[in-house]
């Protein structure tokens, strides 16, 4: 059916645009950070919420949830 084709591209998308993240993190990750940027302290409940945001199995409301709270958090420091 037209869906699974579709839901299949958009699959395949996401897994492209992971992959492509992923790489850009390591292709910059010796580069020095600009004096702009402050680093936030990583503490498991970081760690945890990052891992949740990368993940593209993340339910939609779920996203929303730990993408609001790690922005409270950035805004609080």
């Amino acid at each position: 059916m037209v869906s699974d084709r579709i839901q299949k591209i958009l699959t395949h998308k996401s897994k492209m645009h992971q992959d492509d993240l992923m790489r850009l993190g390591q292709a910059v990750q010796s580069l020095p950070l600009s004096r702009n940027v402050l680093l936030m302290k990583q503490t498991n409940q970081i760690m945890g919420i990052n891992t949740i945001l990368l993940n593209p199995a993340t339910h939609r409301e779920d996203f929303i949830f730990y993408f609001d709270r790690i922005v409270s958090m950035l805004i609080e420091r």
